[in-house]
């Protein structure tokens, strides 16, 4: 639960996919205070949301990756999904809609 709204999300897997998403508020543009508070919001949720089954998928993408136990991956995943949710999918998204080239 977020706020006492029930998400769904494991919540060991907020705080990773939070301090993730922090930390690529560094390479955003400046924005308004709102729109930091949605960046940081959506990259959280991206990353608890995401970094299960990523976690479980990377055994067929890397093959090193099989030897360890998904339950470990889940915590880099989430930071790796938080900081790249922010610094690479929205810069897509923004320039897809038009904005800053």
């Amino acid at each position: 639960m977020v706020a006492g709204l029930a998400t769904g999300l494991p919540a060991d897997l907020i705080f990773p996919g939070f301090v993730g998403a922090l930390w690529a508020l560094r390479s955003m543009d400046e924005g308004g205070p709102w729109a930091r508070v949605l960046q940081v919001i959506a990259g959280t949720l991206l990353a608890a949301w995401s970094a299960v089954p990523l976690s479980l998928a990377a055994a067929s993408v890397v093959p090193q990756a099989a030897q360890i136990n998904p339950e470990v991956l889940r915590y880099p995943a989430a930071f790796a999904v938080g900081w790249g949710g922010l610094s690479i999918l929205l810069v897509r998204v923004g320039r897809i809609m038009g904005g800053s080239k």
